[in-house]
């Protein structure tokens, strides 16, 4: 798949008569078939009030374009994080097409989808990036013996809404792909 046979919706008109191809771009949530994921677009984050520019810290000449790959790395990263690598692919298929076997409706997947990305950039307004920081003081001994590598992977970057949006969507759960099935990556 190429960027040109992703179609373009206006969003939510483009999307009443229901007919609609998936996976497919808005002036919302946009796709990129090279990595296989959906970014928010700087009209998304104007409409729902996210100030990237004065709020998002950064020096590099795009921050806004930075600030949305943040938001699609952390979601997606959160994902492979709870499913594996393996699983991952078929949870990129998943997001991506909506298949209706699944989801009964796919446009209100696709939405519910671009509301976890929302809220996980709110997130990130609000508590900037977390990942930055270390927990630990070293100047004063490790905790408990323990060194940060040593601990399970912190989540704290990933807002807890998000999460629990994710694990209601069914994208958080591991599960074992039967070794029979071949996913054709190149159809979405």
């Amino acid at each position: 798949m190429t960027e040109k046979d992703v179609p373009l919706y206006l969003d939510p008109k483009g999307f009443v008569s229901n007919d609609n191809k998936y996976p497919c771009s808005t002036q919302y949530m946009v796709y990129d078939p090279m990595q296989h994921k959906y970014f928010l677009t700087e009209k998304c984050l104007n409409f729902h009030g996210i100030d990237v520019e004065r709020r998002y810290i950064s020096c590099s000449p795009n921050k806004i374009k930075e600030f949305i790959e943040l938001v699609t790395d952390t979601v997606y990263d959160y994902i492979q994080y709870k499913v594996g690598l393996k699983n991952f692919q078929v949870m990129l298929y998943r997001i991506a097409v909506a298949p209706e076997q699944i989801y009964l409706d796919p446009y209100t997947f696709r939405k519910q989808f671009e509301k976890v990305l929302i809220i996980q950039a709110k997130y990130i307004i609000d508590n900037g990036v977390i990942s930055n920081y270390s927990a630990y003081d070293l100047a004063h001994g490790i905790p408990d013996g323990k060194k940060p590598e040593d601990e399970f992977r912190d989540n704290l970057m990933v807002a807890p809404r998000a999460i629990n949006k994710l694990e209601s969507m069914g994208l958080t759960s591991w599960f074992s792909l039967a070794p029979f099935i071949n996913l054709d990556t190149n159809k979405y």
